[in-house]
């Protein structure tokens, strides 16, 4: 309504096409999270003159000093490690015997 000035009873919100819909409601959801992530950081800020302590833990939780880029590969190196050790403590162990088969006639 605010965009157009039209009542929300206008056939115009009917006929609108449906891509033009999706990106004003997007839009504005967008500019909705912008102003709760601005009054957010604006409660921390007040409240730290109060609790500086419990500001820092409430942006460190958001925004912590490490982070894990590239979790996949970190994965397959440890299993990689794993699997290497448990070979170092019991040679052989892991390693499957062939069975002989009979053939049933």
């Amino acid at each position: 309504m605010k965009t157009f000035g039209k009542m929300p009873d206008d056939p115009f919100y009917e006929d609108i096409n449906p891509y033009l819909k999706v990106w004003l409601y997007e839009s504005w959801l967008h500019e909705k999270e912008q102003e709760s992530e601005s009054l957010r950081n604006q409660a921390i800020f007040i409240g730290s003159f109060s609790n500086p302590e419990m500001a820092q833990k409430i942006i460190k939780i958001e925004s912590p000093d490490y982070k894990a880029t590239d979790l996949d590969e970190t994965s397959k190196m440890i299993h990689e490690q794993i699997l290497e050790e448990e070979e170092t403590k019991n040679p052989g162990r892991n390693r499957r015997k062939k069975k002989k088969r009979r053939v049933v006639e």
